[in-house]
């Protein structure tokens, strides 16, 4: 590839944020291994835990901004590892968390804690990160004004960082 298709494609602010996502992603990762866990696994056991009478798939689904059928795959993992359980209530099915789960929520919110550290540990300027977090979650509100993506902005401001 030439030099100029080069920089074309490292100043597409798409290529740029796929990027960063994607290191973003292996440093959570990273964090979440020590419990043998993916972070999105993770996020849904602290949104169980929060709801004492469970959740619906399709509640966990708009929460997360993952599709159902992802969903369910997940709650099979934890449900392997004894971490949630689904009753059934009526038609609907009900997730919720076990009280193994409970017990491994603050090693959760260590792991997350982890992703943090790490971000902080490699930029090495607070400030920095703190503008930069604040700059990102301005775009996202912006981009989210389009009414075809609204939904999709309120979905992530409960997981900014």
């Amino acid at each position: 590839m030439d030099n100029k298709g080069k920089m074309e494609i490292q100043k597409c602010i798409y290529f740029s944020i796929s990027k960063m996502f994607r290191i973003v992603n292996k440093i959570a990762e990273e964090s979440f291994e020590k419990i043998d866990i993916y972070p999105t696994h993770g996020f849904l056991m602290i949104i169980l835990k929060e709801e004492e009478n469970g959740l619906t798939v399709n509640q966990i689904s708009e929460t997360l901004a993952i599709a159902p059928s992802t969903v369910t795959r997940f709650v099979d993992k934890l449900i392997a590892k004894g971490y949630v359980k689904r009753e059934k209530s009526g038609k609907n099915s009900i997730t919720k968390i076990t009280a193994e789960g409970l017990k491994i929520i603050p090693d959760i919110y260590k792991s997350w804690d982890g992703i943090s550290e790490k971000i902080e540990e490699v930029i090495g300027n607070e400030e920095y990160l703190r503008k930069t977090g604040e700059s990102f979650k301005e775009f996202a509100d912006v981009l989210g004004k389009d009414k075809k993506y609204d939904k999709i902005s309120e979905d992530f401001d409960f997981w900014i960082i």
